[in-house]
């Protein structure tokens, strides 16, 4: 069904199929990358917008 709706376009059915499968691939190596990381990395990270201003007040702190 995907495939016809492409060769009703004209000419750019290689194209559509292409695009799907890159956009799927690039999604799925997304959700690998996200369930391999460590959770004390996920916590790292949750903690990062917090961290950066504490660190911007001690800055403004020494001089």
């Amino acid at each position: 069904m995907l495939r016809d709706v492409f060769k009703s376009i004209g000419g750019i059915e290689n194209y559509g199929l292409i695009s799907m499968i890159i956009f799927v691939f690039f999604f799925a190596l997304l959700i690998l990358h996200t369930f391999s990381l460590k959770r004390k990395d996920v916590d790292d990270f949750s903690r990062m917008p917090l961290d950066d201003v504490s660190k911007e007040s001690d800055d403004i702190q020494d001089i």
